[in-house]
C-alpha cells in the first residue's frame, strides 16, 4: 500500500510540476501560453503573411531583415515590442524609397527559464515602393 501511495503522489506531483509551454497567437501576434509552473521551454515557431493581391509596386530591396524581443516576467511584467508594426518601421529604416513589404515572413524563438521568458521575432520580406 505505501509503495502505490508513493507511486501515486509521484505522479500527482509530476502533474502538477510539469509545465506545458508554446507560442501562440492572438491577431498575428504571439502570445506565450502557459499551463501550471514553466520551469523550462524553447519553442520556436513562424509565421507567412500573404501577400497583397495588389502587385503594382517595384522592388526596392530583397530580403530586409528585423528584429525584437519581448520579456515576460512570471507574465505579471511584459517589457517589449514585437509587433508587426515596429518590425515593418525597423526593416523599412534602411530602405529608401520603400514605403511597404510584401512576401513577409515571421520567426519566433521562446525561452523561458524559470518564469521569465524571452520571445524574439525576426522580421524577413521584401521591401517595396507601393504606387
Amino acid at each position: 500500500m505505501k509503495k502505490q501511495l508513493m507511486v501515486l503522489g509521484g505522479v500527482v506531483a509530476a502533474v502538477l510540476l510539469a509545465g506545458c509551454a508554446g507560442v501562440g497567437f492572438s491577431n498575428g501576434a504571439p502570445v506565450p501560453v502557459a499551463a501550471g509552473p514553466n520551469f523550462f521551454s524553447n519553442v520556436k515557431a513562424n509565421a507567412f503573411i500573404q501577400p497583397a493581391a495588389c502587385k503594382d509596386y517595384t522592388v526596392v530591396k530583397r530580403n530586409v531583415t528585423a528584429s525584437a524581443k519581448l520579456q515576460s516576467y512570471f507574465t505579471c511584467v511584459n517589457i517589449g515590442d514585437i509587433s508587426y508594426e515596429t518590425l515593418k518601421a525597423e526593416a523599412l529604416k534602411n530602405c529608401k524609397g520603400a514605403n511597404d513589404l510584401v512576401e513577409v515572413k515571421m520567426d519566433y524563438d521562446m525561452n523561458c527559464i524559470c518564469g521569465i521568458n524571452t520571445i524574439t521575432a525576426k522580421l524577413t520580406a521584401t521591401a517595396v515602393a507601393r504606387k
